[in-house]
């Protein structure tokens, strides 16, 4: 018997499946700890905040990627241990969401074009490929390795989430408020650390990853600088240096080594790539900076930075020279560990060992060329150039002063953060890669939505055109009548 056209066929088994869930979901959290349900209602509300208000539930996972807990699951190995954020949790759901709008829309589409497309795929398709090998020959823990995998995954996910919903420069600009917002609460909860240790930022444990804060740092430090060296509305520039400099005070007090490091290149390609009146203004405020911090810099960060040259004998760790200068032993250990690294390269050249299986090590690069080999290297750091060339084309095409200073930021952050990754995971550490790649997104859209504005003018004129001939029409009319 056929099915009448108004029969309600999908209505009957959409609540068929809705009923379904609930069921499960109330079982679920019959049996489950507190924090589940109060999960799965939190992602339920996402979910359905997708679909009415996309931009309010991006606006909560820019301030969610630094003020929102860990859920830790324990260690898996001796090395690694599985950790989830409240973030990584509402990126899957959104995504959900987002997958759900596809399906409803097909004008949607879920990965957009842009340059960095393909070596995203090159760099994905061999962590991937080495990381399952890894799996087979037993240098990976399987549940670690998949966890991993997802992790690396979810930053191009965010991107391209982030690349599907930008479609404006006032989306742009309030993500860039919501920012500068959750930098500016970040750096007052460490200015209350201060005197308690090294600062880190919220939800970090009771040891905290001041390095982690200070890479965070950099990247957003470098947003303000390129901001500031294109901003003309006074409400937005003088807002702006006061959060710089009140941001340095805890910056400092990470005492973070390889931030101090990163922050130098980042304001010096600033210098460099900024060609204006502004551009002295930048380089009579470095100069200062660094009078300044000869005189006035905080006993502990001094003796933190001196550290590195002051040699002391420990077991089992040789100790390194550079330019006939004897280091500490932190410097040591992370070279002695970087020349460790390079023999078990050696074993295994061209794929590596899979992620995870170079365990704590700290450095991007010898992290990579251990666990993805030399062709995951090479893809790794083709990605990276690849990003820095295309933002570098946007910045000069662009002639909106928010979209050249955003991207001049970004190009000062990359850098830096090319520098912090030389003594840490930088690239893998969910605080500063999740913004990374949002800001990275936000910075990709900017060629599509100046186009988008160039044609509304256009769009205006023939609308009036077309309004003038039908007024044309009505007159002719009335006169011929």
């Amino acid at each position: 018997m056929p099915i009448k056209e108004n029969f309600p066929i999908n209505a009957i088994i959409g609540s068929f499946f809705i009923a379904l869930v609930c069921i499960f979901v109330g079982k679920g959290i019959s049996i489950s700890p507190t924090i589940i349900p109060f999960v799965l209602v939190i992602s339920m509300f996402v979910f359905l905040l997708t679909f009415i208000k996309t931009d309010l539930v991006m606006l909560i996972l820019i301030y969610a990627m630094l003020l929102s807990p860990e859920i830790n699951f324990g260690a898996i190995s001796s090395h690694r241990a599985i950790a989830i954020r409240i973030e990584d949790l509402l990126i899957i759901v959104f995504s959900l969401a987002w997958f759900a709008r596809l399906a409803l829309h097909s004008r949607l589409s879920l990965i957009k074009k842009t340059p960095i497309n393909r070596w995203i795929a090159l760099y994905a398709a061999i962590f991937t490929l080495s990381t399952i090998k890894g799996m087979l020959t037993n240098d990976v823990k399987p549940l670690l390795g998949t966890f991993y995998i997802l992790k690396y995954l979810e930053y191009f996910l965010v991107y391209y989430l982030v690349l599907g919903i930008i479609k404006s420069k006032l989306q742009v600009k309030a993500y860039l408020k919501a920012f500068i917002i959750t930098f500016t609460i970040v750096n007052i909860y460490a200015y209350t650390q201060i005197g308690s240790g090294r600062v880190s930022a919220p939800f970090e444990g009771q040891i905290g990853e001041p390095n982690t804060l200070g890479g965070y740092q950099v990247l957003i430090l470098g947003i303000i600088m390129g901001l500031l060296s294109h901003m003309r509305l006074k409400k937005w520039r003088w807002p702006l240096i006061a959060l710089a400099l009140f941001s340095l005070v805890p910056f400092a007090y990470t005492l973070s080594r390889t931030s101090y490091l990163a922050i130098i290149p980042t304001y010096i390609t600033v210098i460099i790539l900024h060609k204006t009146k502004r551009r002295n203004i930048f380089v009579g405020v470095l100069m200062m900076a660094i009078i300044l911090l000869i005189f006035f810099f905080p006993a502990n960060v001094k003796e933190r930075i001196l550290y590195t040259f002051v040699p002391l004998k420990q077991e089992g760790i040789p100790t390194f020279k550079i330019l006939g200068v004897e280091l500490g032993p932190s410097a040591s250990a992370r070279l002695n560990s970087w020349s460790i690294a390079v023999n078990k390269w050696k074993q295994k050249p061209f794929i590596g060992y899979g992620l995870t299986a170079s365990g704590f090590l700290d450095s991007q690069y010898f992290s990579n060329i251990v666990e993805l080999g030399s062709f995951g290297l090479v893809a790794f750091l083709a990605l990276l150039s690849s990003i820095f060339r295309n933002t570098l084309k946007i910045y000069k095409n662009s002639n909106d002063e928010i979209f050249k200073g955003l991207s001049l930021g970004f190009l000062a952050g990359h850098v830096g953060l090319l520098f912090h990754a030389i003594a840490a995971n930088t690239f893998i550490i969910i605080r500063i890669m999740e913004p990374y790649w949002f800001l990275l997104a936000m910075i990709m859209a900017i060629p599509k939505i100046e186009r988008s504005q160039e044609n509304i003018p256009n769009i205006e004129i023939e609308e009036k055109k077309v309004k003038n001939l039908k007024n044309t029409d009505i007159l002719l009319h009335s006169k011929t009548a």
